[in-house]
Parts: structure tokens; sequence; C-alpha cells
């Protein structure tokens, strides 16, 4: 029978523990004259600075708890024609996503459904237009 190999990893694993023992500082002994002196460390303690987080802060609607994700198929057709008047709007100034006019669209039927008027909110969300 051979010997087992030795882990290549065990050395790793070694100095990552020995580098987490922290020294300790050597003390001065006590005495009369350095008693009455403040004493100072001879090396000042590591700032300890919190991890920066990688990547965009969370500021979007898949970090709003309001928000949930769904997915639904439509028509290729009809998205098509969705993106088209949605990029008329944003040439005249008006930015509105489909998930918002998706969420508009679904809350007008429910309000809809529960008989209520339903012309006072889609006059509300109506982009005003100018005809000539």
């Amino acid at each position: 029978m051979s010997n087992p190999k030795p882990s290549p990893f065990k050395k790793l694993f070694e100095t990552k523990e020995e580098a987490q023992i922290e020294p300790e500082l050597p003390t001065e002994p006590t005495t009369e004259s350095n008693v009455t002196q403040t004493s100072t460390p001879l090396a000042p303690a590591p700032i300890q600075e919190e991890p920066r987080k990688r990547g965009r802060p969370a500021t979007g609607k898949r970090s709003d708890d309001a928000w949930i994700g769904r997915t639904y198929y439509v028509k290729r057709s009809t998205d098509l024609d969705v993106e088209e008047e949605l990029l008329k709007l944003k040439r005249r100034g008006i930015e509105i996503d489909k998930s918002e006019l998706v969420d508009f669209l679904m809350a007008v039927w429910v309000k809809w459904q529960q008989g209520k008027n339903i012309d006072l909110l889609i006059d509300e969300f109506t982009p005003r237009r100018n005809y000539k």
C-alpha cells in the first residue's frame, strides 16, 4: 500500500487560519514613572470599513416590494404596435414603460369589473393630443 498524498489545499487553509489570529501587542511593564503618563498603543487599531457592495444600487421595480414580476404572452403584432405608440409618446416627452401601462390597464379593468366609472381614470392617463 502507498501512503496517501497530502492535500494541496492544506497549506492554504493553515495560512488562512494563521492570518485570522491577531498578534498581541507588547505592553510596557508597569512602573511608577509610566503609571502617571498616558500610554499609547504601539500600533493604531486598524479601521474596519464595510466592504463595498458590487453592482448598481437597487432602485428599480425589481427591488420595490410594491411591484411583482410576472410573465405574460402577447401577440407579436400587439407588442410592436405598443412599442410604436410608446415611442411616439416618448418623442413628445411622455415616458411610460410597458409595465406601467400594463399595471394601469389591469387596475382600470378591475375597477370596471367592480362597477366603477373608468372613463375618469382613462382620461387622467391619456396624454393630451394636439389636434390641428
